[in-house]
């Protein structure tokens, strides 16, 4: 029998202001850009709940990127204030399933749509974790509710 894996509805938020540096030479948001606001928005979600990315790395654990899905549906431009919303949305075994939309800030349909899975890592040997640190699990525990 195998155990359903858990979902979640809870949604956090992160800012970001479009900076120059974030865009092409036509002042709309480059596609690597997305990437690193989610990143960053993942480690704010972490943060908000108590544990700092650092400090998961010092116990050896680290959550590389696996899968990585980016539908976009309406360019930023330059300037422009974004949230990215992000959500474990579902957990399956030791797979963290990221939901994480990008909006406008006074739009009510959103300019990209992504998804991220992450699994832990042993920092040393890259092995998957299967049982991550309990500190993790807590922090994952704590997001999803």
């Amino acid at each position: 029998m195998h155990a359903s894996p858990q979902l979640s509805n809870r949604w956090f938020d992160y800012s970001v202001r479009v900076q120059p540096r974030h865009t092409d030479y036509a002042g709309i948001v480059w596609h690597g850009s997305y990437l690193e606001w989610m990143e960053a928005a993942r480690i704010d979600t972490f943060r908000s709940v108590g544990l700092e990315y650092a400090a998961l790395v010092q116990m050896g654990c680290d959550l590389p990127v696996i899968d990585v899905s980016l539908r976009y549906q309406k360019a930023i431009p330059m300037g422009e204030e974004v949230i990215v919303k992000s959500r474990i949305s579902k957990r399956e075994k030791v797979r963290l399933h990221w939901d994480q939309d990008i909006f406008c800030i006074n739009d009510e349909k959103p300019c990209l749509l992504g998804h991220v899975t992450l699994v832990p890592v042993n920092s040393e040997n890259g092995r998957i974790l299967r049982k991550p640190p309990k500190t993790l699990q807590d922090a994952i525990d704590h997001i999803m509710n």
